[in-house]
């Protein structure tokens, strides 16, 4: 039961539902009053705040984790060209995105949606650019690559997130987030080693992987500068919107069709807008605002584990060796680093 939350300069706990999560925060009531009655009160509250945000962020980013993992599975299980995928990933996202927008609205205010400006357009079409190129050369990858490859390849973005947060927006990194990614990477290089032997196809699936990772990192900088005073939602409707529109436009200009496939591939295209991207990259943006980029994308790096873990048992493609040996570096350098190295904004 927590004590006499009213007494004068004590903090009052409080708790809301906004974009769809937890928010606790408090307040100072009478702020001039201060008896010594009501310490052990704000000390109590204080410590109730920080552990609820704590259990909420990390809850929040496993989540969103577990959520993206299962991108690659369903994106093999519908059998459509790329452009196609990731025109109807991000058009149903959207399309989600602004319903809860619009309903936050009416139930809120404008208010509760805002936060965007005219200054803020460039950053939105970069973040947009890069999510578009991202999921094209991604989603491409997985028609040459292994899932094991394509998932470890595009989640080597970490390093690249590292330098440009530091030349762009200052943030430190400490040597314990050195050291985590560089464990990571190994893990993540002896993880592809098992698929490595494939032959020029394989090749060319790992060098598009690895084109979508060095494509998100401008996604995630700009979420990051975005995310310091745009609400979630609002972010998330304005990025998935542009995003979509661009992919259609590619998709139109390269001749993929929209229509004339089985079922199951329809309901494979709506699984992957639902889970990996209004869950998982919803969650992910949320989280941009509470830890760093760099934070973000180390924690990401669990999603070829979780990927690869899926393709054994809903696909059939067992890993090798290295896959495991891999996979056991990357949570590793997982731990080391969030655990040690996350610095907050």
């Amino acid at each position: 039961m927590i004590p006499s939350l009213t007494c004068p300069g004590a903090y009052l706990l409080r708790f809301s539902i906004s974009n769809g999560m937890i928010d606790v925060w408090t307040s100072i009531v009478n702020f001039q009053l201060k008896p010594p009655a009501c310490l052990p009160t704000m000390l109590y509250t204080t410590g109730v705040l920080a552990q609820a945000n704590t259990r909420n962020l990390y809850l929040g980013l496993a989540i969103g984790v577990v959520a993206v993992s299962f991108a690659a599975i369903f994106i093999r299980l519908a059998e459509a060209p790329s452009l196609t995928i990731a025109s109807y990933r991000m058009t149903i996202a959207a399309a989600i995105m602004i319903g809860l927008a619009a309903g936050s609205w009416i139930r809120n205010g404008v208010q509760s949606v805002s936060g965007l400006s005219k200054r803020d357009l460039p950053l939105v079409l970069l973040s947009s650019a890069s999510l578009s190129v991202h999921f094209w050369a991604w989603i491409l990858s997985l028609e040459y690559t292994s899932v094991a490859s394509s998932v470890v390849l595009v989640t080597t973005s970490p390093f690249l997130v590292a330098i440009a947060s530091r030349a762009f927006f200052g943030e430190p990194i400490h040597r314990y987030t050195f050291a985590g990614i560089a464990v990571g990477i190994a893990g993540g290089a002896i993880l592809a080693l098992g698929d490595a032997s494939g032959g020029e196809s394989e090749i060319w699936g790992d060098l598009l992987a690895f084109a979508g990772a060095v494509a998100i990192v401008g996604y995630m900088l700009a979420g990051r500068r975005l995310r310091r005073h745009v609400p979630a939602l609002s972010y998330n409707s304005a990025v998935y919107s542009v995003t979509a529109v661009i992919l259609l436009i590619a998709a139109i200009l390269a001749g993929d069709p929209f229509t004339g496939y089985s079922p199951q591939t329809y309901l494979w295209l709506v699984m992957v807008a639902l889970v990996p991207q209004v869950i998982g990259h919803s969650l992910l943006n949320w989280s941009l605002a509470h830890v760093t980029a760099t934070a973000v994308a180390i924690a990401v790096m669990a999603e070829p584990v979780i990927a690869t873990a899926a393709a054994v048992v809903i696909l059939g493609e067992a890993p090798p060796l290295t896959s495991v040996l891999g996979g056991v570096l990357i949570l590793s350098g997982i731990y080391v680093a969030m655990r040690f190295g996350q610095s907050r904004s």
